[in-house]
C-alpha cells in the first residue's frame, strides 16, 4: 500500500469549525469510499490553538447529535512540517487561508477554503461561521454548513482516486 493522504482542516484555535469538519469529513469519506477511506487521514489544527485545549462543550454536542464523538480531540496548532505533508489543506475562512498563504508561501498550490473546493462558495460563503462562544444552536448552524461542503469534498476527493485508479490500471494495461 502507498502513502496515506492527509487533508488537514485548520480553524483558529482548533476547538470548534476544523474539530467538527474533521469528525464530518472523516464519517463522509467511510459512507462514499468505504475500505478506501483508509487510505485518507484526516487531521486538524488551528493557527492560533492552545496544544491540548479540548473541544469545546458545543461542539462536542454538535457531532453527539449526529452520532460523532469529538471527546478525545486536542488542539493543534499548525506547523510548517505539517502543511508540507498535507496534500490538501482547507482552511475554514479567507482571512485564514490567506494567513496560511503569507506564513507559509510553499503550501499554495494545495489550500482552499471548504466551500471553494467544496465548490459551494456561492451557495454557502466563502467562510465558516466561527461558533465560539455563542450558542449551541449558532454550532448547529456551522456544523450544518460544513455537513453540505464535506459531502462535496468527499465526492470530489472519491472521484479523485477513481480517476488516479483507472489511469494506473490503464497504464498497467499497455
Amino acid at each position: 500500500m502507498g502513502r496515506q493522504e492527509t487533508i488537514m482542516l485548520v480553524c483558529m484555535g482548533n476547538t470548534c469549525r476544523s474539530v467538527m469538519a474533521e469528525a464530518m469529513l472523516r464519517q463522509a469519506l467511510d459512507e462514499v469510499m468505504g475500505d478506501v477511506a483508509k487510505n485518507i487521514r484526516v487531521v486538524s489544527a488551528g493557527v492560533y490553538a492552545s496544544c491540548g485545549d479540548p473541544a469545546s462543550r458545543h461542539a462536542e454536542a454538535a457531532m453527539r447529535e449526529l452520532g460523532l464523538d469529538v471527546s478525545l480531540h486536542r488542539a493543534r496548532g499548525v506547523s510548517a512540517e505539517a502543511l508540507n505533508d498535507a496534500d490538501l489543506v482547507l482552511a475554514m475562512t479567507t482571512a485564514i487561508k490567506d494567513e496560511l498563504l503569507r506564513d507559509y508561501p510553499a503550501i499554495g498550490s494545495k489550500v482552499e477554503t471548504l466551500t471553494e473546493f467544496a465548490g459551494l462558495a456561492d451557495e454557502l460563503g466563502q467562510d465558516i461561521k466561527d461558533p465560539f462562544g455563542c450558542s449551541l444552536e449558532v454550532y448547529k448552524a456551522s456544523a450544518e454548513q460544513i455537513g453540505r461542503a464535506v459531502e462535496q469534498v468527499a465526492r470530489k476527493i472519491k472521484d479523485s482516486f477513481e480517476s488516479r485508479r483507472d489511469s494506473h490500471e490503464d497504464r498497467h494495461r499497455e
